[in-house]
């Protein structure tokens, strides 16, 4: 989401008071360290331009921090507000403006961006359950949700179909009580169930809203059964974009396990060979040289093993030491541009998963209500019918009015659902075709970062293999070999202890 810096409208302007004093400390608001700048892997204009936007990297683009989680009360009533800094452009250090927020105000917003813009593939908010209350308010925890919180509002700033939702412009209020109000509004969604009926007493446009609620747990029922909702001119689309869904959510389920077992490898690798460093350096010390040994026994015994072509075990015991700490490092590099990557995937496969849920929603509105049309109009036939046959002249008209006058109800407020289902099928469809670019640069990228990963660490790791060699390494003999391990291996013997 661009902004101007030449004086013409910014976005999202009127939710933000820059002269207004959020905060009674006077300290500088905490600064986020800047997210790292992303690698390109050959990916399209299009994507890299969404990227520096979402990471705010551009001088005219506000960018977005949340930071300094502060816990407000104490055992069940404890929770943490988090600061929301708006800067102009990532290395800003003054904000425009700074707001703070708990954590279930961001799912407030969730909620309300899918309650407002139906049919849009909102970001997830990743949630790990905490029942105890020290595991709620652990740093680790609190950490946790602040990098997931930060990157569910970078998303949202630049999301072309979230632009202009009144729940943002609540959220970023400075005033507390433009959002309280917000919060406590909270307005439905959805076509009215009185459409038509603006006259109508309160008690008949309850019971107008219960006859619904019936017709509609009716169609539920059915559809349980098998049968199909009513489709609009783009259900075929809409077909293909839940099997779309379906065959990449099993694709990636798939993809997912065996990434993660290759990223998970290294950390067991690191684990086994530190254990097995520990044991050869243990074995070492039962027979190697009294530590009160003379010196002209310590020379006997050097001179002893440089006869050998062979590193001794104190020197394979450090090279383990320095191949353990290389492949944890190597899996905590890999889990980060590998493994989080591959859960993001799977989040951004919900997301799209719970955007066609909200337009089936609709759809079930819209079927309803032409259920409901259909009712009626047996209805008003029955009483035409049976005021054609009657004796008494006019008898049943007041009855046929009202049975006409809720037919006609029933087809104002079909037509309006349909006209909703409409805009957010056609919502859901752009949604697709974003997706389908984004997953495609999605796996391709992680893919490339997972091969750099190994390439580099391989370096790493051959270098350490090859001392075990004869002759590897640049080593010409055992003591030789042995000297260099243990100058390279930065203090492994410590490791190993």
């Amino acid at each position: 989401m661009e902004y101007s810096t030449t004086g013409s409208p910014l976005r999202y302007t009127s939710m933000i008071d820059p002269n207004k004093e959020l905060f009674d400390s006077s300290a500088p608001p905490p600064a986020s360290a800047p997210p790292p700048a992303p690698q390109s892997a050959g990916g399209s204009e299009y994507e890299d331009a969404r990227e520096r936007a979402i990471e705010g990297g551009s001088s005219d683009t506000l960018h977005l921090s949340v930071t300094d989680p502060k816990q407000i009360g104490e055992g069940r009533n404890a929770h943490t507000y988090y600061r929301i800094d708006v800067r102009q452009g990532q290395y800003s250090t003054d904000p425009i403006a700074s707001v703070r927020r708990r954590y279930s105000d961001f799912q407030w917003l969730f909620q309300r961006l899918h309650a407002e813009k139906p049919g849009a593939i909102v970001p997830i908010i990743p949630h790990t359950q905490a029942v105890q209350i020290s595991k709620r308010m652990s740093e680790e925890l609190i950490e946790e949700r602040r990098v997931y919180l930060e990157g569910f509002l970078r998303k949202v700033q630049v999301h072309p179909e979230l632009e202009g939702a009144a729940s943002l412009a609540a959220f970023f209020s400075p005033d507390a009580e433009v959002f309280e109000a917000a919060k406590k509004a909270n307005p439905g969604n959805g076509a009215d169930d009185t459409t038509g009926l603006e006259d109508a007493t309160p008690t008949a446009k309850a019971k107008e809203s219960v006859k619904h609620f019936f017709v509609k747990v009716g169609i539920k029922a059915k559809v349980a059964r098998g049968d199909k909702l009513v489709e609009t001119s783009d259900g075929s689309r809409m077909e293909e974009v839940e099997q779309y869904l379906n065959t990449l959510d099993n694709h990636v389920k798939a993809l997912s396990k065996a990434t993660l077992y290759l990223v998970n490898v290294s950390k067991d690798t690191s684990t086994t060979m530190h254990e097995l460093g520990q044991s050869l350096f243990g074995l070492q010390q039962t027979y190697g040289p009294a530590s009160d040994a003379t010196d002209d026994e310590d020379d006997a015994d050097t001179s002893e093993q440089s006869k050998s072509n062979l590193p001794t075990l104190k020197t394979i015991s450090n090279i383990f030491a320095s191949l353990s700490a290389i492949n944890k490092v190597k899996h905590d590099d890999n889990h980060k541009k590998v493994g989080a990557p591959v859960h993001e995937l799977e989040w951004s496969i919900k997301a799209a998963r719970l955007a066609v849920k909200r337009r089936k929603t609709l759809q079930l509105t819209y079927t309803t209500y032409q259920q409901q049309i259909k009712n009626r109009e047996t209805n008003v036939d029955k009483l035409t019918k049976q005021a054609s046959v009657n004796t008494v002249q006019g008898s049943y008209d007041a009855q046929i009015v009202a049975a006409q006058k809720l037919l006609d109800a029933a087809k104002q407020s079909s037509d309006k659902a349909l006209g909703e289902l409409d805009e957010v099928t056609q919502r859901v469809i752009r949604e697709m075709e974003r997706f389908k670019k984004d997953v495609d640069q999605q796996l391709r990228k992680l893919y490339v970062s997972h091969a750099s990963v190994q390439v580099d660490y391989s370096r790493q790791l051959d270098s350490e293999w090859n001392k075990l060699l004869p002759n590897g390494g640049g080593g010409g003999s055992g003591g030789s070999m042995s000297r260099q391990s243990s100058k390279g291996s930065g203090d492994p013997e410590t490791l190993m202890i």
